[in-house]
């Protein structure tokens, strides 16, 4: 099947889209930078625990290094044990990041006919990404892609496009823990976006997380485009009025 954009897109380090058209050059920010707007309170819950219990593991980790032997506690020492431990989230988080970016690249390779390259870290969840395209049913036509709302005004990378029974559908890939509900405002955003972009329309998306630990964590779900699309458009409406002046 032969797309064919309208537009020239392009990204830079930031994340910000530059899309050329009939002589016009705009920057637009990213789907993921407008939805940092919609605080969820589930995932900031969750980030907080990971965080707290990840800083207290490090802490803990330094104290059972001198298990045995003999310390001495001062200041020095104490302030040495907090700088690592207050940045081992953000460590983690990096680390996280970059083995989710690995994974979703041996993807995209495989979906471009190349020879994915695996390391023992991203093996899992590429594993259960095939798990899960053999039992989908849907036939993958193109991978990574860049997608831009002119009349909306955002870009954004979306994953993937498949096919099923004919119809298009839109996929999203996800390596972390649990699926929160700002994906599926993602996954519309990239779906109206591409729609605008290719001029197609899309007839369902779906975003699928792959656990990157065990073999089968798989978890799959059909995006509610009405909804999602329309939560999606509050948020674009949010942060252009908090990007306002809001005080007299």
């Amino acid at each position: 099947m032969k797309l064919n954009s309208k537009y020239v897109i392009s990204r830079n380090e930031n994340h910000a889209y530059t899309v050329e058209h009939k002589g016009l050059t705009v920057t637009l920010p990213g789907v993921t930078g407008i939805l940092d707007i919609v605080g969820s309170k589930d995932k900031l819950n969750r980030l907080i625990g990971w965080a707290k219990k990840n800083c207290l593991l490090k802490a803990a980790e330094h104290i059972r290094a001198f298990s045995g032997k003999s310390l001495i506690v001062d200041e020095v020492w104490i302030e040495a044990v907090r700088k690592s431990a207050w940045k081992r989230d953000k460590e983690m988080l990096k680390e996280a990041g970059d083995l989710g970016t690995r994974v979703h690249n041996a993807i995209d390779a495989f979906i471009k006919g190349e020879e994915p390259l695996l390391d023992p870290d991203t093996k899992q969840g590429y594993d259960n990404f095939q798990s899960w395209l053999k039992e989908s049913g849907i036939k993958l036509i193109q991978g990574d892609t860049y997608i831009a709302s002119l009349k909306m005004g955002y870009g954004g990378a979306m994953d993937a496009l498949g096919e099923k029974d004919g119809k298009l559908v839109l996929l999203d890939w996800k390596t972390s823990n649990y699926l929160n509900d700002n994906y599926s405002l993602q996954a519309a955003a990239y779906t109206m976006a591409f729609e605008e972009t290719f001029e197609r329309d899309i007839d369902k998306a779906f975003v699928v997380r792959f656990g990157k630990d065990t073999a089968g964590d798989v978890e799959h779900k059909e995006v509610n485009l009405l909804n999602a699309t329309k939560a999606f458009k509050c948020a674009l409406d949010l942060k252009e009025m908090m990007e306002r002046t809001i005080w007299i």
